[in-house]
């Protein structure tokens, strides 16, 4: 009877065995350690490896996770699920992982799988003690790789005759021809040209090289995205412009990957963005020639009033027609200096000093006084109505210590100095070394001249205020926003 007993439990594990054998269905039974007791027929099947390669051994020592995606690691998410198997006694079903799987040549697969874990009982009357975990498991690569693609082309969808979408393969250099894409790149519709290589072959040389980069980059790594501009020549010899966006996906049947993106045609506005360019220029063209215009008015002006100044004996109005060339030959300077850069919208004013000090020195000199005009400036560029203003407050300040400041025996020295201040504001500075009551006489009695008025006038220009300092000479600031 007791052998009877043993044949019949023996039949009964058999039949059993030959079932879980049998199923269609991937299933691995599992310890709780994760080792592998038991595996199907289609378990072995769908990940590649024979029964020996897994009894017994901890699952996650035979399907070791790719250590170039920590994404694709199934470890700790099964070890949570066995675990919550095995104390509920309630089926889990894990949802889609990823979990790579490596073959023989040490090549990881990308691959996904849907997995639900099941309890295994001692005995039917023991419903509250499971022993073993049964994993089910469905190999859903091709799905979710396949839902990818069509997400991606989906994002490339056409949207007007400017626009088509591309797929491209770099393994095999090969684009799906589309007739949009045909039309993009100057084919006709169901031209026969069995060539690989016939949309590259229309691309610009002076792109091609740049487009290969960036494809070679995106092929890399599934999920790079692409961002090329670029032209074609079409057989008539016209060049248009095409976008490419996209981004790099894995194919779901060969796991290579592919690339998949949109073209657009925007030889319009290449188009637009070059008369753009041409009407900047041309602006600045036109513009530098009116500050020469401006110049050589300004020029004439300064001469006529030096003549003027030259021929005339009241000594007053001598005075006033120098001081107005003076004023007049600053704005000219500007102008020349607008003409002669590339920038007409401001001054390198610390290169415009630098010429004025020539000028100042040699216009105010005398040979009663041997008087020296120093400049020093950070360099610094500022707008051309903030640019003259700075000009002629500087005649003014150094003609006023050159013609009134006392200088001890006849010899002084007048220093300009324009520096950038830590808290961003410009600092001009004109001082002289001149006799301290004879600075304050002339402040005194210059207060409503035509000077001073101007001085205050420039510094209301330059959004700052005037100082005047009495310390060792004379020393006016004007401290003003950049």
């Amino acid at each position: 009877m007791f052998q009877q007993q043993n044949m019949s439990d023996l039949a009964e594990q058999t039949t059993l065995a030959a079932m879980f054998d049998a199923n269609p269905i991937a299933q691995v039974l599992l310890a709780r350690d994760l080792t592998i007791v038991a595996a199907n027929y289609q378990y072995c099947q769908i990940t590649g490896k024979n029964r020996c390669e897994l009894i017994g051994r901890n699952a996650f020592e035979v399907f070791k996770a790719n250590p170039d995606d920590p994404d694709a690691d199934n470890e700790l998410a099964q070890r949570r699920s066995v675990n919550r198997v095995l104390e509920t006694g309630e089926t889990n079903d894990m949802g889609i992982v990823q979990h790579d799987i490596q073959n023989a040549d040490g090549v990881y697969s990308v691959r996904y799988w849907r997995l639900i874990t099941s309890p295994i009982f001692s005995a039917p009357e023991r419903q509250d003690a499971p022993t073993h975990a049964l994993v089910s498991v469905e190999d859903v690569t091709k799905t979710v790789l396949g839902d990818r693609v069509s997400e991606a082309k989906s994002r490339a969808a056409i949207k007007d005759a400017d626009t088509t979408y591309f797929e491209y393969d770099p393994a095999a250099v090969r684009f799906d021809r589309t007739p949009q894409l045909d039309a993009m790149f100057g084919y006709h519709e169901g031209e026969d040209d069995e060539s690989s290589q016939m949309f590259l072959e229309r691309i610009h040389p002076e792109d091609i090289s740049a487009v290969r980069d960036e494809f070679e980059r995106a092929a890399r790594t599934a999920g790079s995205s692409i961002h090329q501009d670029y032209r074609v020549i079409w057989p008539d010899g016209s060049v248009r412009w095409l976008a490419g966006r996209g981004e790099s996906i894995r194919d779901p049947v060969t796991q290579t990957v592919r690339i998949v993106g949109v073209l657009l045609d925007v030889t319009g506005v290449k188009k637009d963005a070059s008369k753009l360019r041409e009407a900047l220029a041309m602006q600045k063209l036109l513009l530098a020639e009116v500050n020469h215009r401006v110049k050589n008015s300004l020029q004439m002006v300064s001469s006529i009033l030096r003549m003027e100044a030259s021929s005339t004996l009241d000594q007053a109005a001598k005075d006033a027609l120098s001081a107005a060339n003076a004023r007049v030959h600053a704005i000219a300077t500007i102008h020349g200096a607008l003409y002669e850069d590339d920038d007409v919208s401001s001054v390198q004013i610390d290169t415009y000093l630098e010429r004025m000090r020539s000028h100042l020195e040699a216009s105010l000199s005398s040979d009663q006084r041997s008087i020296s005009l120093e400049v020093s400036s950070e360099p610094i560029r500022i707008e051309t109505d903030k640019a003259i203003a700075l000009s002629l407050a500087v005649n003014e300040l150094v003609t006023n210590s050159f013609k009134h400041a006392a200088f001890e025996s006849g010899k002084g020295t007048v220093k300009v100095l324009l520096t950038r201040e830590p808290d961003g504001m410009i600092a001009l500075s004109v001082s002289d070394d001149g006799i301290e009551s004879s600075n304050q006489v002339l402040a005194s009695s210059q207060s409503s001249g035509l000077g001073q008025t101007l001085i205050k006038g420039m510094a209301l220009q330059l959004g700052g205020e005037v100082e005047e300092i009495n310390n060792n000479g004379w020393t006016t600031r004007i401290l003003f926003p950049e």
